[in-house]
């Protein structure tokens, strides 16, 4: 074989060995192509659904960015109510404190007053009437039977108007209003009630069988004010009366130690579109006047009865009493 023929015959094996390859490299790029082109709608549904993912990243990214706004204005807001409000509490302080002090110096002063005649609002008249002491609830006086303490509500109105004493009192206002501003609505599993006074759980228990739960919170003011706010869950289809648990609570006070000429008023009323009673007690103890003011709420086979005890030396304790009574609401079950 001439070399040219040897150089014709290699180049003809070479190119059939080079289109082999060539093939075989077009049919693997084939099944491939047609892999991918498997592939395809499932890439297209990926790259779809992080589109969509991404929109709703955006959406929650602004919304996000939109309540930190408006948490940064409810912030500030907030900041300046608080300042605001202890502002008012301190200028109220220096006001409350200026007008106690005037008050004080008017009952001092009337001290050694003499009055011919004084006709009390139960019906008594004390004859060459002279102060001794004006207190906040009650004005001792030596007369012509002898002396003793007559409580402020006895008292003619003028001469309340004249020591500052009785509802109308600069004095008592500013007790009930520094109470109401003290007063924090308290949740107690089920009713709601704004109360100067921290309640918290006592021991409570009723030894009646159709009783299955009972519970109590309780407070106590310094000035001998106590509030208490019961809980009782009889059982499913115990019928209940509204006028045997007044009547039962009335009676245990009644029964206190010391107590003499007690006296009572119930009426009709609600709370919270729930049927309830509201009763007033009054009585002498130990030489001061002890009141109550209750109220009794029923909600099926729940009652609540809500306390404020208190004496002629609680100062506003009528008022403030009334305030924690008017704020009681029965909270919708969850």
């Amino acid at each position: 074989m001439t070399f040219v023929k040897i150089i014709l015959f290699l180049a003809a094996v070479g190119g059939a060995f080079y289109g082999a390859d060539c093939y075989h490299k077009i049919e693997k790029t084939k099944t491939e192509l047609l892999q991918l082109r498997a592939e395809f709608p499932q890439t297209q549904e990926s790259l779809a659904y992080g589109k969509d993912e991404w929109i709703k990243y955006e959406a929650l990214k602004i919304k996000a960015d939109q309540a930190a706004a408006t948490t940064a204005v409810l912030k500030q807001q907030k900041e300046n109510g608080e300042k605001n409000l202890k502002v008012a509490l301190e200028e109220f302080t220096i006001l409350a404190a200026a007008i106690n002090d005037a008050a004080n110096k008017v009952r001092t002063n009337a001290a050694s007053l003499t009055f011919p005649e004084i006709k009390l609002t139960d019906g008594r008249i004390l004859k060459d009437a002279k102060v001794r002491k004006i207190e906040e609830t009650q004005v001792s006086f030596m007369h012509s039977a002898g002396m003793g303490n007559v409580p402020a509500s006895q008292l003619p109105p003028s001469l309340q108007e004249q020591f500052d004493l009785g509802t109308s009192s600069l004095t008592g206002t500013i007790d009930v209003t520094a109470a109401g501003m003290m007063a924090k609505t308290q949740h107690l599993e089920g009713l709601s009630v704004a109360c100067p006074i921290p309640l918290v759980v006592k021991p409570y228990k009723l030894e009646l069988k159709a009783v299955l739960t009972a519970k109590s919170f309780q407070g106590k003011a310094a000035d001998e004010m106590e509030v208490s706010v019961n809980k009782i869950r009889y059982a499913k289809g115990t019928t209940l009366n509204l006028d045997g648990a007044v009547a039962g609570t009335l009676k245990s006070v009644s029964a206190l130690e010391g107590i003499t000429n007690p006296q009572q008023q119930v009426n009709d009323t609600k709370v919270s579109s729930f049927p309830a009673k509201r009763a007033s007690f009054s009585a002498t103890r130990l030489g001061s006047e002890l009141l109550s003011e209750s109220l009794f709420i029923l909600n099926g086979e729940e009652m609540w009865v809500v306390q404020v005890i208190f004496s002629s030396k609680s100062k506003a304790g009528r008022a403030i009493a009334e305030n924690i009574l008017s704020s009681v609401k029965i909270e919708p079950a969850p």
